[in-house]
């Protein structure tokens, strides 16, 4: 079914609904100041059309579009490699991000410096320090999205890259030809299908997305299977670049130094006594938001967690960066003395460098935590519903990971976890057979990539 359809299908059956609960009116005027909204954005539109062809492109000048409008993700260790390699080279170029509140248009010299680092200690009397330093403040801008300086950064920028559809679903934008749109997605092995036959919520994402596959001129992958996943959605004849997911680096061993110092800062942060160990609980969002989903009990989880590996624990936990968004993560029921909510930390890749080990439902981001080899496991409550609703690419049972449906399975599968010891074995023939190649330096092979783009010998 195309979009126009499934769009006045999902009108018509609520229509019967809001008569019956007596919001008839209510709607009618809801729908009006929609139409209202539709036109305001139809004449920005042809605006945009009319003014931002005449924007020259910058050569040396990238701009990120990351879909949480955080520094985070893919984006940002992209970003963090040009920093560095721009501040210890000498390269000349200009950076704008895509954010949309104050206190996330920040960029840490700290977390970029950590890499450089055997030990995660910061020296700020090292020259590499000040250079960085000095780079970020004279050259990363942040411009809020959909603001005149952001089409204008948009449409002088070299290189555009994104990890989602780019730029805002709402606010598309004429891309020239000699600009250079490159997606990452922010998903590698992950299970859930977002293809537009599976997609079943507000239509406007997938219009973006099918906007977005057109003006994309190179994908960047980590693997065979996400080749196909791109393949099949919203990037069908897109070149690809087996590059990997500058996101992935953080969990080899050179970012050893960035592990130690993340961890230490997280510590200090929350006051806690350095010997903890952690457990990360981070679920995907639910298209109707029920929290029940989500029920999980942390006491005898993190019982199990210390009886079968010893030492003290703490469960942090994030919920989906949609959750965020709409507040309703503020319902959260998952509380107690060992748990430390970390939803509106930045970004998960951060977390998941210094955690112990991992539960998630559908998530993909345990498909990155596997390459710690770290145990994961799978607590998926609605398991059949969100497979006939969503669908997905693979059978959770295929996983290596320990798959539960209940607090008093997931604290059972904690209790017998690799007890035949071929945990390991599993997560290499899993990411061997998605044909997985990520290996700690993707963000140096992308970094060098969006030089080439920008003009910059290195």
């Amino acid at each position: 079914m195309s979009l126009i359809p499934k769009v006045i299908e999902k009108k018509a059956k609520s229509v019967g609904p809001v008569i019956v609960e007596g919001k008839m009116i209510r709607r009618t005027e809801y729908d009006i100041n929609l139409a209202k909204v539709w036109l305001d954005r139809k004449i920005g539109d042809g605006a945009r059309a009319l003014v931002m062809p005449h924007f020259s492109v910058v050569k040396n000048q990238i701009m990120f579009f990351p879909y949480s409008h955080q520094v985070s993700c893919n984006p940002k260790y992209i970003s963090d490699e040009l920093i560095r390699e721009a501040a210890l080279n000498g390269y000349d170029f200009d950076m704008y991000w895509s954010q949309n509140k104050a206190q996330f248009a920040t960029m840490d010299a700290d977390d970029i410096y950590a890499k450089l680092t055997p030990d995660g200690i910061i020296n700020r009397h090292d020259p590499r320090y000040h250079k960085i330093e000095k780079f970020i403040e004279k050259h990363v801008h942040f411009v809020r999205p959909n603001s005149y300086d952001y089409f204008q950064a948009a449409g002088s920028s070299r290189v555009l890259l994104t990890n989602s559809i780019l730029g805002d679903k709402f606010y598309s934008f004429p891309v020239k030809a000699n600009q250079i749109v490159a997606e990452t997605w922010h998903g590698s092995l992950g299970i859930k299908r977002f293809d537009l036959a599976h997609y079943n919520t507000n239509m406007s994402w997938p219009v973006a997305a099918q906007w977005t596959g057109s003006v994309t001129t190179h994908c960047i992958s980590n693997s065979t299977f996400e080749d196909g996943v791109f393949r099949e959605t919203f990037w069908e004849k897109t070149p690809i670049l087996r590059l990997g997911h500058a996101r992935n680096d953080i969990f080899f061993d050179n970012y050893r130094g960035m592990q130690t110092y993340l961890r230490n800062a997280f510590i200090k942060a929350n006051d806690l006594k350095g010997d903890e160990h952690f457990v990360i609980y981070a679920p995907t969002f639910r298209d109707d938001h029920d929290f029940r989903v989500y029920d999980l009990d942390p006491e005898p989880v993190l019982k199990a967690l210390e009886k079968r590996f010893g030492g003290r624990w703490k469960l942090l936990l994030r919920f989906h960066d949609n959750d965020r968004k709409t507040g309703s993560w503020k319902r959260n029921s998952i509380k107690g003395p060992d748990v430390i909510n970390v939803t509106m930390y930045p970004d998960i890749q951060e977390l998941l460098a210094f955690c112990d080990a991992a539960i998630t439902d559908y998530s993909s981001w345990i498909y990155d935590f596997m390459l710690t080899k770290k145990p994961g496991f799978l607590f998926a409550m609605d398991k059949k519903k969100y497979n006939d609703e969503r669908g997905f690419y693979f059978r959770l049972e295929d996983t290596p990971f320990p798959v539960s449906t209940n607090t008093e399975e997931l604290a059972a599968s904690i209790l017998s976890f690799d007890a035949d010891g071929t945990y390991k074995d599993k997560v290499e023939s899993f990411l061997e057979g998605k044909g997985c190649m990520d290996d700690g330096h993707a963000s140096e092979r992308i970094a060098a990539q969006c030089l080439d783009w920008m003009g910059i010998t290195h």
